[in-house]
């Protein structure tokens, strides 16, 4: 995904004029926060409480991991690109940025997919679901992070002989094939949470975890199309259409895509652990947890310096008594 962007997104200045350059990096600031602080929320949850450590929120934590990578390093990277030319960067950071960026953004797509195909176990096939071993599992946690190194790696080569071969490559491995899956996997969930509730023993309740299964697709399914088609578009339009560039190549249109597709990072909390009530009440004891251990520390700061306080009041009479009794 990334690997294009020394040809295409790294950014001299002079390109941007100065306050669209302070702008995007305001805003790509906010992104990252967002990214390591909610994903960061998630870990921390999942370490606390027992309780969330099922097979789903593993996959979640694993995501997480991936996208704090996004927030840590390429983002920051990317801002250092806004800002400064490609030689004062140098070589060697603008190759981390394209590796790391691709591997980081493949990486959070191919756990979108492996989430996706794990629901879809769990409601399609439950008894099976709950008797497979956690080595099956645990391959999977693997994959989702030895597959984007051997993209990256694969990418590279590609794009020395070939940049058409290397962006369909890109575009069909980590767009088109993951959201056929992601598609087909809550196309069928949705089937069979529907087709075996029985309209006349419909509850409230079962009303409202439908609703839920379903708004919870379509943030899936939206959000995932939402932050990576731009970025797709403009990458095949760029290397495809050779007419089509001095339209395509604009400045707002480069940091928009950037923006959106390194949103996803910031967004997939929301959607995997936020619509889940379990991570929800632990966000809540983890943040109020934060709050007392602050105020705790700053209550202990202050007791210190009052009995420091109070020692240096009474060091002053006890010199004194000594000087009394001595001879």
């Amino acid at each position: 995904m990334a690997n294009q962007s020394n040809s295409t997104f790294s950014i001299a200045p002079g390109i941007f004029n100065k306050e669209v350059v302070i702008v995007s990096c305001f805003f790509y600031v906010i992104i990252a926060f967002l990214t390591v602080f909610g994903n960061g929320l998630v870990i921390g949850s999942f370490m606390r409480y027992y309780r969330l450590r099922t097979i789903t929120n593993y996959f979640v934590v694993s995501l997480a991991v991936a996208d704090i990578i996004v927030g840590v390093i390429s983002i920051p990277i990317w801002i250092s690109i806004l800002l400064y030319s490609s030689a004062e960067i140098g070589e060697v950071v603008n190759i981390v940025y394209n590796v790391l960026d691709l591997f980081a953004g493949a990486s959070s797509i191919l756990h979108l997919v492996v989430i996706s195909m794990e629901r879809f176990f769990a409601v399609v096939y439950p008894i099976r679901h709950r008797n497979t071993s956690t080595k099956v599992y645990n391959v999977f946690l693997i994959a989702v992070w030895v597959i984007p190194a051997v993209a990256c790696g694969s990418s590279i080569e590609l794009k020395k002989t070939s940049r058409e071969a290397n962006m369909l490559f890109l575009f069909i491995t980590f767009f088109v094939v993951p959201l056929f899956v992601i598609l087909s996997a809550y196309a069928r969930i949705w089937h069979t949470a529907s087709t075996r509730i029985q309209p006349l023993q419909q509850s409230s309740r079962t009303m409202k975890r439908d609703m839920r299964i379903a708004f919870t697709i379509a943030l899936v399914i939206g959000f995932f199309v939402i932050a990576w088609l731009p970025f797709f578009t403009v990458q095949l339009l760029l290397v495809f259409c050779h007419q089509c560039q001095p339209e395509i190549y604009s400045k707002g249109l480069l940091l928009f895509v950037k923006f959106m597709h390194y949103s996803n990072s910031a967004v997939n909390p929301i959607i995997y652990a936020i619509k889940i009530p379990e991570f929800r009440r632990a966000y809540k004891q983890l943040v109020e947890l934060c709050l007392c251990c602050s105020k705790t520390n700053e209550d202990n700061s202050r007791t210190a310096g009052d009995l420091l306080s109070a020692t240096e009041m009474h060091l002053p009479s006890y010199s004194i008594r000594e000087g009394a009794l001595s001879p």
